[in-house]
């Protein structure tokens, strides 16, 4: 069975996150890369042991690997240093960015399966949160006591 990568910042782990990542269980042995864990702003409010729950949370009873990944000022050494803390033979994604610096690399870059993207959407989940409105829906049930607690 082959491996695949996922890169995400999951800033949080939302439903649109948890239908992509789900059928990948089927056909990969799968990393699960969780980036910007050397920032914590408005745009990355969550710590990554913070999101690397949040993941733990929806998929318990599957097996994978979690790593973590900086962000840094080389499009060459962010994918340099993926390489050297996974092996994997494909890489998943739906950010053109990230599908650009593998492709780079030579690894297949495969698109998943998205659902109603700007509803599942971080950044508008974020806002959402900030503004105490209506995010509960948008993120899976055993995240949102995750996301009460970092804001408490």
């Amino acid at each position: 069975m082959k491996t695949a990568l996922f890169v995400g910042r999951f800033h949080p782990f939302h439903k649109g996150h948890e239908f992509a990542i789900k059928p990948l269980f089927k056909k990969f042995r799968l990393v699960i890369a969780i980036g910007s864990t050397n920032k914590k702003n408005k745009e990355n409010p969550f710590s990554f042991s913070e999101r690397k729950k949040m993941i733990r949370t929806v998929f318990p009873n599957k097996r994978y690997k979690i790593i973590g990944i900086s962000d840094i000022g080389s499009d060459k050494n962010w994918t340099r240093g993926i390489l050297k803390k996974a092996k994997f033979d494909v890489v998943v994604t739906g950010n053109n960015w990230t599908k650009k610096c593998f492709e780079r690399s030579g690894i297949r870059v495969v698109k998943p399966r998205l659902i109603k993207p700007r509803t599942y959407n971080a950044t508008r989940i974020r806002k959402s949160i900030r503004e105490n409105k209506n995010w509960k829906a948008l993120v899976p049930k055993g995240v949102v006591p995750i996301i009460e607690k970092s804001l408490s």
